[in-house]
C-alpha cells in the first residue's frame, strides 16, 4: 500500500477529469465522467463544480456538457518560448503590413497585462512604436482594449487595479471611463486608439477569438491619425478582421502542437 507521500492524492482525479474533457470537449457529461472513471455521481459533480469555479472547465454549448475553460486555454498560450508565434503570425502580419503600408502587430495577454508579441512595419519610425515586448496599456492601446474587453470581470478588475499610464492629454485612466470603453469594444467588435499613446498616432485592433470563445490575442494596425482614421478606416478594419480569423485557426493549432512538444 502506498504511503501518504507516494499516493497520487486528489489532484490526480482532477487531472483525470481534465484529460477526459480535453478528449471529448463540448460533448462529455457528468454522467460520462462518472461512468468512465468509475466514480460516484456525487463525486463527479463535486470535481466538475470545483473545476468550473476555477475556470479550468466551463459548461459546453450543448446541454449538460463540459469543455475546457479559459484558464486552460490561457495556460497553453503562456509559454515563455515565443518562436512559434513568430513563425505562425509573421507571414500574416507581413501580408497585412504590405497591404496597408502601415505597422501591424500581434498583441498577447500575459497575466493581466498585454504585450506586443510579433510586429511588422514598413519603416523604422513606426517600428519603434510597436517593438516586440512593449506593454500595451489596457486603458489606452487599441490592442490592449481589444483583448481586455473580452476577459472575465475578475481579470478586468485586476488589470484596472494597477497604475494606468496617462502619456497624452487624450488618455483616460478612470475606471468608469475604461469600463464604458470596453463595453463599446465588445459591441462593435474592434478597438481604437486616437492620440492616446502617442500624439498624432492612431491604431485599430480586432480581437482574435480562439475556438471555444477565449481571447488571448489581438491584431492591430498603427500609424499617423490621418492615415488610420481616414476614409480607409473601413478597409483597414476589414483587413484586420480577415487576419484575425486566419490567426485564430493557426494560433489554436500551434498552441495544441506546442502543448505536445
Amino acid at each position: 500500500m502506498p504511503t501518504e507521500d507516494e499516493s497520487p492524492g486528489p489532484l490526480t482525479r482532477y487531472f483525470d477529469v481534465l484529460e477526459l474533457i480535453a478528449s471529448f470537449s463540448g460533448a462529455i457529461t457528468a454522467a460520462d465522467v462518472s461512468s468512465i472513471l468509475d466514480l460516484p455521481k456525487a463525486t463527479s459533480h463535486r470535481l466538475l463544480k470545483a473545476l468550473v469555479r476555477s475556470n479550468l472547465v466551463q459548461e459546453g454549448h450543448a446541454a449538460r456538457t463540459y469543455e475546457l475553460g479559459e484558464r486552460v486555454t490561457r495556460l497553453l498560450h503562456m509559454s515563455a518560448e515565443d518562436g512559434w508565434l513568430t513563425s505562425l503570425a509573421g507571414p500574416q502580419l507581413r501580408a497585412l503590413s504590405e497591404a496597408t503600408s502601415e505597422a501591424c502587430f500581434l498583441a498577447r495577454l500575459i497575466g493581466s497585462q498585454v504585450f506586443v508579441a510579433v510586429s511588422q512595419a514598413p519603416n523604422g519610425k513606426w517600428r519603434q512604436h510597436v517593438t516586440e515586448g512593449l506593454e500595451m496599456p489596457v486603458n489606452a492601446a487599441a490592442s490592449g482594449k481589444a483583448i481586455m474587453a473580452f476577459q472575465s470581470k475578475t481579470l478586468i478588475a485586476e488589470a484596472l487595479s494597477q497604475d494606468l499610464p496617462k502619456p497624452t492629454s487624450q488618455t483616460h485612466n478612470s475606471r468608469r471611463w475604461i469600463e464604458k470603453e470596453l463595453a463599446v469594444v465588445r459591441a462593435q467588435g474592434y478597438a481604437s486608439c486616437v492620440g492616446e499613446i502617442y500624439e498624432g498616432s492612431a491604431a485599430l485592433a480586432c480581437p482574435i477569438v480562439l475556438p471555444g470563445g477565449s481571447v488571448m490575442y489581438s491584431v492591430a494596425i498603427s500609424g499617423p491619425i490621418d492615415r488610420i482614421m481616414d476614409k480607409k478606416m473601413s478597409q483597414h478594419l476589414q483587413a484586420l478582421r480577415e487576419t484575425a480569423d486566419t490567426l485564430a485557426k493557426s494560433l489554436s493549432i500551434g498552441a495544441s502542437i506546442k502543448s505536445r512538444a
